[in-house]
């Protein structure tokens, strides 16, 4: 893979994340009682966002010459590497992990013990964070670094 083709493959990314982070406002726009479907829409889009994150930082490191080893732990030592390689800012490390977390409670559990309480900060960050983020890898092919 190309410089070029990995950036064009961000930017790919960055789109589909931005589709479903709009659908994600379209639900969450309005503070009100969420049904057990409404829930499961939010957490499906947080997964779904956290995912298309997931999908750069391999892209990237992977370009960058990592070795990412395949285990059951290889999510969290994604991030972990990320971090360690300064890809993601040391201020993304945290809600990034956030996130990871949630990804793994959302795939193991049920839709009907989801709780607005524990989605609201998750939602109320991950526009940040992924700007934030955004930033980092253009800035990464901008600067080489």
């Amino acid at each position: 893979m190309t410089k070029d083709q990995l950036r064009l493959y961000c930017e790919a990314e960055f789109e589909n994340i931005e589709k479903v982070l709009a659908q994600l406002g379209s639900i969450t726009g309005v503070e009100k009682e969420y049904s057990v479907a409404e829930l499961a829409a939010v957490a499906t889009f947080l997964h779904n966002a956290y995912n298309g994150i997931e999908n750069i930082l391999k892209r990237v490191l992977t370009f960058e010459g990592a070795e990412l080893k395949d285990s059951p732990s290889w999510h969290k030592e994604l991030l972990k590497m990320s971090n360690e390689k300064k890809t993601i800012p040391e201020n993304l490390y945290l809600p990034l992990s956030q996130l990871l977390s949630f990804r793994h409670f959302f795939i193991h559990s049920y839709v009907f013990v989801l709780k607005w309480d524990n989605l609201k900060p998750l939602v109320e960050n991950i526009v940040p964070t992924y700007e934030s983020l955004k930033n980092a890898v253009r800035n990464r092919f901008e600067t080489g670094k």
